[in-house]
């Protein structure tokens, strides 16, 4: 992985190593096959491209998918809820922290209100895969599907596709003009081509 993402914590929270380990254990847990250290840093190296170098908006990537039980809300809002104590012990400021909890949380519906380009980079730094190119697109869909270990092929096929249309139809899919620019066109593109090879294989 070219982000190290030790580094990257120490210069964002200094003398908080042990939260830092803390937070790439989760990140690194053996049942994640998408949600793992590489999204984390595919997703703070994105949120860079958006200009979110605020510190809260880099803590909340870092807190986003802490708690990943595969499901999908509460997921958030528990790492919502573990940012919230654990930055308060680390010393955080109180309104801060706050902040950081609100951002989590923005990443259950990716839905930011026009007022907020904070949630807009965090959602776009969220979604970006979304935009990458076909092979890694294909990788990051090939990843979630085996982290729902369990999930019978037709259940996730029909489970896929509903979440597919979701997102064909979500208007804006990117809520800043850097990530449209970016990332919109591809995005759109692998969305249509997975629907289709899921629609052909039913």
């Amino acid at each position: 992985m070219s982000f190290d993402l030790r580094h990257a914590w120490t210069e964002l929270l200094p003398g908080q190593p042990a939260l830092g380990a803390e937070l790439l254990a989760r990140w690194s847990e053996p049942h994640r096959r998408y949600h793992d250290t590489s999204h984390l840093a595919a997703a703070l190296e994105s949120l860079a491209e958006l200009g979110g170098a605020a510190r809260v908006e880099r803590l909340a990537i870092w807190f986003h998918d802490a708690v990943h039980t595969g499901r999908p809300g509460a997921d958030e809002r528990d790492s919502a809820e573990l940012a919230r104590t654990r930055l308060s012990s680390a010393g955080l400021h109180p309104h801060d922290t706050a902040e950081v909890a609100r951002l989590v949380l923005v990443t259950v519906h990716h839905s930011p209100t026009p007022g907020d380009p904070a949630g807009a980079r965090v959602s776009d730094a969220d979604l970006a895969v979304l935009g990458s190119d076909p092979i890694a697109y294909a990788a990051s869909v090939a990843a979630l599907r085996a982290e729902a270990t369990g999930t019978p092929e037709d259940v996730w096929r029909e489970t896929r596709l509903n979440r597919l249309a979701e997102l064909l139809t979500t208007e804006p899919l990117f809520h800043t003009a850097t990530g449209r620019h970016r990332w919109l066109v591809r995005a759109r593109a692998n969305l249509l081509a997975e629907q289709q090879e899921l629609l052909d294989a039913t």
